[in-house]
């Protein structure tokens, strides 16, 4: 059975662009089924962990350094209720992922947010 053509409105896709969207979506759907059989974290818990490495872990010298970021910092960038990144983040620091103190959070296990992080950047086998 073949495919429909895929448009926007009247006019067809661009084909490079949608061939590259659709495979960085397959990592993202892979970095969560992994995130979840590897490490029991759901979709969101994987996004607020990776969001609290993003935002505070700085490579740039030559001694990695972890840089507090707040609930507020992490619900803005994630556009996520505060609430929600506090429930959130109280069960990735139960877990051993972050850390939280009175300066901010922080990641915990740095081993597991690159190993969460470099799914989405593996080239799966289909796409050499």
């Amino acid at each position: 059975m073949g495919g429909e053509r895929a448009t926007r409105g009247s006019e067809p896709f661009d084909r490079d662009a949608l061939v590259a969207t659709s495979r960085h979506t397959g990592r993202l759907l892979r970095a969560a089924r992994e995130a979840r059989a590897v490490d029991g974290l759901a979709a969101e818990d994987l996004l607020i962990f990776l969001a609290v490495g993003h935002l505070g872990i700085d490579a740039s010298g030559e001694i990695p350094r972890l840089t507090p970021c707040t609930y507020l910092q992490l619900a803005e960038f994630l556009a996520v209720p505060r609430e929600t990144v506090r429930r959130k983040v109280g069960r990735l620091c139960d877990r051993g992922f972050t850390r939280s103190g009175p300066t901010g959070i922080v990641v915990a296990d740095v081993g597991a947010w690159l190993r969460q992080a470099s799914v989405l950047f593996a080239m799966p086998a289909e796409e050499r």
